[in-house]
């Protein structure tokens, strides 16, 4: 559960990275897969977002196809308009908002209403442990097993 509200995380790190004034390939500016190895594509770290979501959340196969698409198009139109934005931190931070909340409304379509429930409790969960690292001062990984 923890990877996948990492990767839910990354995402918004993802497109905020993004907002350069001068286009970058997709492998300069994918994150780490976390494990050290090499950079990734958006479209292979939202398949593995929506690998770890399936799992996580017990999805069909079809719902993990379409939450893949999801997460990719959302992706895809996050990194526009934050290119868009010009460098605005405040137009760019409304973007990301914008298209967050466009995904969890077409994620709410895919999933059942308890495996959503559950995807709420986890977003609840990442929110309160990177709120906890502001407070207490503690590092990128000072909740990793």
């Amino acid at each position: 559960m923890k990877n996948a509200l990492l990767l839910l995380a990354t995402l918004g790190l993802t497109s905020a990275a993004q907002a350069q004034t001068t286009p970058a390939t997709p492998a300069q500016i994918a994150p780490l897969n976390g494990r050290g190895g090499a950079m990734r594509t958006p479209e292979q770290q939202a398949e593995a977002q929506a690998q770890r979501l399936a799992k996580e959340l017990n999805m069909s196969a079809d719902q993990q196809a379409k939450v893949q698409q999801l997460m990719a198009a959302q992706r895809q139109e996050t990194q526009t308009a934050i290119q868009g934005a010009g460098g605005n931190r405040r137009a760019m931070g409304q973007a990301m908002r914008a298209g967050r909340d466009k995904f969890n409304g077409q994620l709410q379509t895919v999933l059942t209403p308890d495996q959503y429930t559950k995807y709420q409790q986890m977003l609840a969960e990442r929110r309160a442990k990177m709120q906890e690292r502001r407070q207490g001062g503690g590092g990128m990984g000072a909740d990793l097993d």
